[in-house]
């Protein structure tokens, strides 16, 4: 669309139809001047689907965000400007703490986004709402700080499903930048988190509650239309030559971790039934997804998970070389 929309531009300058092409545009520099005291009431956490944020808002006009699932990358600067808005030094990105009529805060971020040769974009949305405060007791918290750091398994996708690329496992995951939340979620029980933001346009979308519960001694989570199993259910995969599993009658996925004295070795897999299996690292992305055959071959990461899925009664036999 945007190549299409600079080669009309083109096109209409060279017809006479318009005189110019207009420069891209910017909010420019702040005009400085004295932030209201107020404002720092707005200073806190913001949660959108699957995003933390923490903002912070110094008397000096400075506001810096940061992300702290991504701890290592700097915190954005920007600098409070006589309109009430706070600017970035490039003059491209504008921010207003905006209080709702439904009572909720929220983030409003305005952007130009220059794409060289393609033009510009402008963005307005409401980028994250402002969580309050969740306090859980010492019994609820303890039990989600058993789970924090621990990944959970999809084992309730069918074997030729394309979201095991990107949704083969979940990870729990606590900050102590926002006490009784999981990511953006509100902690509301022993077992139970749910997102209670409501960000106009996409901030909100596709938000799913965690429903953590046990049977036989293991623990499973429900997350929307999936039923994943807990890395403590997990064996190792067999480190000899040969070996095979199955199925069973439930036609869930089976999964398996990679030990060290397997890491480095290649897998080839063959079934009489159809099938897939997926090989996962370390963080959860997959490296190698496609259905059962027996000259496909993959190289088994250190520290990664292997899955298995496919028709009740599906039989993969196994090699490792």
């Amino acid at each position: 669309q945007l190549l299409a929309n600079q080669i009309l531009l083109h096109a209409l300058k060279e017809k006479g139809t318009i005189n110019e092409i207009k420069a891209e545009k910017s909010y420019g520099a702040p005009v400085i001047a004295d932030m209201p005291e107020e404002l720092l009431n707005s200073a806190g956490v913001y949660g959108a689907t699957n995003q933390l944020i923490t903002v912070n808002i110094a008397n000096s006009g400075e506001l810096s965000i940061a992300t702290p699932q991504v701890p290592n990358y700097p915190a954005e600067k920007y600098t409070y400007s006589a309109d009430g808005s706070f600017l970035s030094a490039d003059g491209n990105v504008k921010i207003n703490i905006v209080k709702e009529n439904n009572g909720r805060t929220y983030m409003w971020t305005r952007q130009y986004l220059s794409l060289p040769g393609l033009g510009q974009l402008a963005i307005s949305e409401y980028a994250a709402e402002k969580l309050e405060p969740n306090d859980v007791s010492e019994e609820v918290l303890n039990a989600w700080k058993e789970r924090d750091g621990k990944r959970y398994y999809v084992i309730n996708e069918k074997y030729t499903s394309v979201a095991l690329l990107s949704l083969g496992s979940i990870q729990v995951q606590l900050f102590k930048e926002a006490p009784g939340y999981v990511i953006d979620q509100r902690i509301t029980g022993l077992n139970t988190a749910v997102a209670d933001h409501q960000i106009p346009t996409t901030g909100s979308r596709d938000v799913t509650p965690l429903d953590f519960y046990e049977q036989d001694g293991v623990e499973y989570l429900r997350y929307g239309g999936s039923l994943l199993v807990s890395e403590d259910a997990l064996k190792p995969i067999y480190t000899g030559r040969h070996s095979s599993t199955t199925i069973q009658a439930s036609g869930y996925a089976k999964w398996y971790s990679i030990p060290d004295r397997a890491a480095g070795k290649t897998i080839t897999v063959s079934s009489s039934s159809k099938g897939s299996y997926a090989v996962y690292d370390e963080n959860g992305a997959c490296v190698g997804l496609g259905v059962v055959k027996s000259d496909k071959a993959t190289v088994l990461p250190k520290n990664g998970t292997i899955m298995f899925a496919g028709e009740s009664g599906a039989k993969f036999e196994i090699t490792l070389k």
